[in-house]
C-alpha cells in the first residue's frame, strides 16, 4: 500500500512540475485582452489571455501542406509559363 501512495505522490509531483514549466514557457510580456465577443458569452470583466508560445501559433496556422503544393498556389512550381520556353 505504502509503494502506491508513494507512486501517486510522485506521479503528482511530476504532473506539478511539468505545469509549471509549461506556464513558464507561455508566459510573455504581451498581453491579450478580451474581446466583444467574450463579453457576449457572459463575462463581465476583463479577461487577460496568456499568448500561445511560437510552437503553438505554428500548430494553429496548421502544417501549410507540402512545399510543392504551397508553391503551386502562389504560381512558382518550376515550369515556365504558357508561350515561353523553357531553358536548354
Amino acid at each position: 500500500m505504502h509503494v502506491r501512495t508513494t507512486a501517486k505522490a510522485f506521479a503528482k509531483d511530476v504532473f506539478i512540475i511539468q505545469e509549471r514549466k509549461l506556464g513558464a514557457r507561455r508566459r510573455s510580456d504581451t498581453v491579450l485582452v478580451s474581446t466583444i465577443n467574450d463579453a457576449d458569452q457572459g463575462s463581465a470583466d476583463v479577461a487577460f489571455r496568456t499568448p500561445l508560445a511560437p510552437y503553438e501559433k505554428s500548430k494553429s496556422l496548421g502544417s501549410g501542406g507540402s512545399m510543392v503544393a504551397r508553391l503551386k498556389l502562389k504560381g512558382i512550381d518550376g515550369r515556365a509559363p504558357p508561350g515561353v520556353e523553357p531553358a536548354a
